[in-house]
């Protein structure tokens, strides 16, 4: 996960495709296929090297997994024709996924300043960071 200053919320944090899968998985659980098919059904494109055409099924499943591996996103397996297939499950509400990311940045801002961060004064800059 990376941060861009320009943008709010979810944008952000996650490219502009992954933003809706999210959102959509707050309503409902969905496989790999579903949600591909979702971003299709929205015409929504990449962005990249291939604009105008939907994320490949491959980079659907990658970011899926990508948010099981960070514990912000949870599976079930079952069998099906074919093998098994993963389906994919929100496990926060949307103001405890918001919480988790903003620890998780919170976190690593504090690791990667550890001496500053012990000394800084939370309550005097919160005013100005919310932008009051």
């Amino acid at each position: 996960m990376q941060l861009d200053t320009d943008k709010n919320g979810l944008e952000a944090i996650f490219r502009a495709w992954q933003v809706p899968l999210i959102e959509e998985l707050f309503n409902r659980k969905l496989i790999s296929r579903e949600a591909h098919e979702f971003l299709k059904e929205l015409g929504i494109s990449t962005g990249g090297k291939g604009r105008g055409l939907s994320p490949s099924r491959a980079s659907v499943i990658n970011f899926l997994n990508e948010l099981v591996d960070l514990g912000l996103l949870a599976y079930d397996t079952r069998t099906g024709k074919g093998g098994y297939y993963r389906i994919y499950k929100m496990t926060f509400t949307r103001e405890e996924f918001n919480h988790e990311l903003l620890a998780r940045f919170v976190l690593t801002l504090q690791s990667i300043f550890p001496q500053e961060s012990k000394t800084f004064m939370w309550p005097r800059y919160s005013t100005s960071l919310r932008g009051d």
